[in-house]
């Protein structure tokens, strides 16, 4: 274990324990205490993307699990509090879900620079998200609808490539060698 690997997940349980303080902030605390929670598990969701290794398989599960849970938790927050439209916010839900379980699955397949450039936007519009939740309290609404709807958008991207490439080459590749 390296002295990164360690910083990763110390790092990943930090992000974790921010999320009950970020409900408990929205519950008991002024609008501009539920912004400053928000914004730390923003920094610390940066961080995890600087400190991550591509190639580490539990890096990469760390990162996803992670993700899900971290806008899953804020999402339903901010749907409850009534700062987010429920269907757009429920579809973005099932995307990350499916992305993040692709990428876990689909760990060992080598992807064109295209879906790669994809990917990395798909996680700059999460940050980004994350920074337009950040003002939900605010009543700004209409930025974190669009942040949804952009990560909505590339993963859907990601996600139908991936599984073409999943179909194409793995499916068909495994029939062609039963045949012979």
């Amino acid at each position: 274990m390296t002295k990164n690997d360690t910083f990763f997940k110390v790092l990943f349980a930090i992000s974790l324990a921010l999320l009950p303080l970020t409900i408990f902030s929205y519950l008991f605390l002024p609008k501009w205490a539920v912004m400053v929670f928000v914004a730390a598990v923003l920094l610390v969701k940066v961080w995890l993307e600087l400190f991550k290794d591509r190639k580490n398989l539990s890096h990469v599960i760390i990162d996803a699990i992670d993700s899900v849970i971290t806008y899953l938790t804020l999402t339903i927050l901010f749907i409850i509090a009534g700062y987010l439209n429920m269907a757009l916010a429920i579809v973005a839900l099932v995307f990350i879900v499916i992305m993040n379980i692709l990428l876990c699955v689909m760990f060992k397949h080598v992807y064109p620079e295209f879906i790669d450039a994809v990917d990395y936007c798909y996680m700059l519009f999460e940050c980004l998200t994350l920074l337009a939740f950040m003002f939900l309290p605010l009543e700004y609404d209409m930025i974190s609808n669009i942040g949804l709807f952009a990560v909505i958008l590339t993963a859907a991207v990601s996600i139908g490539y991936k599984l073409y490439a999943f179909m194409r080459y793995d499916v068909i590749n495994k029939n062609f060698k039963h045949k012979k």
